[in-house]
């Protein structure tokens, strides 16, 4: 998650004001020593960086000269979808490359921003903390994209190259946890039209990836692309960096059981909120989905943390790694913005580390299916 998370406005704020309450046996923090030691971690590969690239993010609904809200060129579906202009007006999107042929359609997605006038850094898409400082009401320009990041390692490794694929970052998505939940169907909605517009009669391959509230975003908008049948041919891709939905909407089949992280750092109550995943996906066809989690609770006493997948009658207490061919998750001991942020988060003794198993982790895995 990025720097600094929380939802717009005073709804967590009202949360966070609240005093630490007793925990209950799911959510205290263990006891037992060497949690730590219980999971295993993978050793992936480790990639070059890009080069950083300057974009220009634009609101998918601007204001006009008169004040009066418009819908931008090329991205009317999410007006069309039915969210309201002000909440509309928050999300931006930048378009790295936008060839005319496009075998691959790529989206990469930042987590929720901390409010109106803060920015919010993250290593998926590569912007910095102050990415926003130059937005006005139509749009964002010069804002620079980390090489280091996921977006500009994948681009300059050329599985999806420029020239042929479709690549777009969402700076905000403005898919705030604690909006109702019709207002985040219809915001899904836009985000599903949009990404479907890209697609090419000569499209085989869509990526999507996120952290945080981005991770739910875009494993959301991956259970909305594997219902449409007319899309069975096309491989999907999906990665999910400490993929946070809201267990009391039930988003994506989460409720409130914890799952615990069996690699978290001792005296923590790190896990996930369970949810049978199979259920979410009836059809796998050319599914492939990786989630990194941690389960940092976001903010204390909130109950905000990631998802974590299970599948049978019951959740398990502990949760271990899983590998079920089109799906994937490995639990890892970071903090939940340093999962986000892995090149700006952990102590410089540390980055290597979380870099290989949240970034490089999810291109080994990319990797070996491309």
């Amino acid at each position: 998650m990025d720097r600094g998370w929380a939802v717009r406005g005073t709804a967590l704020a009202t949360l966070l004001g609240v005093s630490l309450m007793a925990c209950g046996a799911a959510d205290c923090p263990d006891s037992e020593p060497g949690a730590e030691d219980l999971g295993v971690s993978e050793q992936a590969l480790t990639y070059a960086n890009g080069a950083a690239r300057t974009v220009l993010s634009r609101r998918v609904v601007y204001k006009d000269a008169s004040g009066n809200y418009q819908a931008a060129s090329g991205l009317e579906q999410f007006r069309a979808a039915g969210a309201s202009d002000s909440d509309l007006h928050l999300i931006r999107i930048a378009e790295v490359d936008a060839p005319s042929t496009r075998n691959a359609v790529v989206f990469l997605s930042a987590g929720q921003k901390a409010s109106s006038g803060s920015g919010h850094e993250n290593g998926i898409t590569g912007q910095s903390a102050n990415w926003c400082d130059t937005c006005g009401d139509v749009s964002c320009p010069n804002v620079v994209l980390d090489g280091r990041s996921l977006a500009m390692k994948l681009r300059a490794l050329g599985w999806f190259p420029p020239t042929t694929s479709y690549m777009a970052v969402a700076n905000d998505n403005n898919f705030d946890h604690l909006f109702s939940e019709s207002t985040k169907v219809k915001i899904l909605n836009g985000f599903v039209s949009w990404i479907q517009a890209q697609i090419r009669p000569e499209t085989t391959k869509v990526y999507l990836a996120g952290s945080s509230r981005g991770g739910c975003l875009v494993m959301r908008m991956a259970k909305a692309l594997r219902a449409n049948p007319a899309l069975d041919g096309i491989q999907l891709y999906v990665s999910s960096f400490d993929g946070v939905c809201r267990n009391a909407d039930g988003e994506l089949g989460t409720f409130s059981t914890k799952i615990n992280n069996p690699v978290r750092p001792w005296g923590t109550s790190y896990g996930g909120w369970a949810t049978n995943l199979p259920l979410q996906f009836p059809n796998r066809t050319n599914l492939h989905v990786y989630h990194v989690v941690g389960g940092q609770e976001v903010a204390p006493a909130t109950g905000i943390r990631a998802f974590a997948a299970f599948t049978g009658s019951s959740p398990p207490g502990t949760g271990s790694n899983l590998d079920w061919g089109w799906f994937k998750e490995t639990w890892v001991r970071w903090k939940h913005k340093e999962i986000g942020n892995p090149y700006t988060e952990p102590s410089s003794s540390d980055q290597p580390t979380v870099i290989n198993q949240t970034i490089d982790a999810q291109l080994t895995w990319l990797d070996g299916l491309l």
